[in-house]
């Protein structure tokens, strides 16, 4: 992945450089969807050594962030103050789980497009139908990828889009 160039900036006269940011992504989903071991898959790390994300991290190439800032209203606030250091926002929603903590047309909000990600779909429980619907309500226009973190499916198709992030802007609807 090539890095953007520093841009120049100008004000009354003045050149600066300013320092390019690096391509990421914010990752938002409510606790135990399956974000961090998600995200160590992506970065092709063992994904069963994960531990609670107990604030926002932002090591590597994805903003891992703690499910209850979408589980609890008051917190959802630092979600959009982070989502302005991420080119594209991964909504995580479990297969497994029957509701959603994300607010009708909660993506909306955002400038960024959000793609969406069913995770633990090797489980027997999973409902892939039920999980679609729940991202598609809470405003996820872009691709909804079904993944197993565990089993490795679907992951090295997700972490080709990612890295090649040109493909998902020409997806944008």
């Amino acid at each position: 992945m090539s890095k953007p160039a520093a841009q120049r900036v100008s004000l009354n006269g003045v050149v600066t450089t300013a320092v390019p940011t690096p391509w990421r992504f914010i990752l938002m989903g409510g606790v135990g969807a399956g974000k961090t071991t998600l995200l160590r898959a992506l970065e092709q790390k063992d994904p069963t050594t994960t531990r609670k994300t107990q604030m926002v991290d932002y090591a590597g190439w994805g903003i891992d962030t703690p499910g209850e800032f979408v589980e609890m209203g008051h917190w959802r606030r630092i979600l959009v103050s982070v989502s302005f250091d991420a080119q594209l926002i991964v909504a995580v929603q479990d297969a497994t789980r029957a509701d959603s903590y994300f607010p009708p047309h909660y993506f909306m909000t955002f400038p960024q497009q959000t793609i969406g990600v069913i995770t633990k779909t090797d489980a027997p429980q999973a409902n892939r139908e039920r999980a679609t619907a729940v991202l598609r309500a809470a405003g996820v226009t872009g691709e909804i990828y079904c993944v197993s973190a565990l089993t490795g499916c679907g992951i090295s198709k997700l972490r080709d889009d990612l890295l090649n992030q040109n493909v998902l802007e020409k997806r944008r609807i």
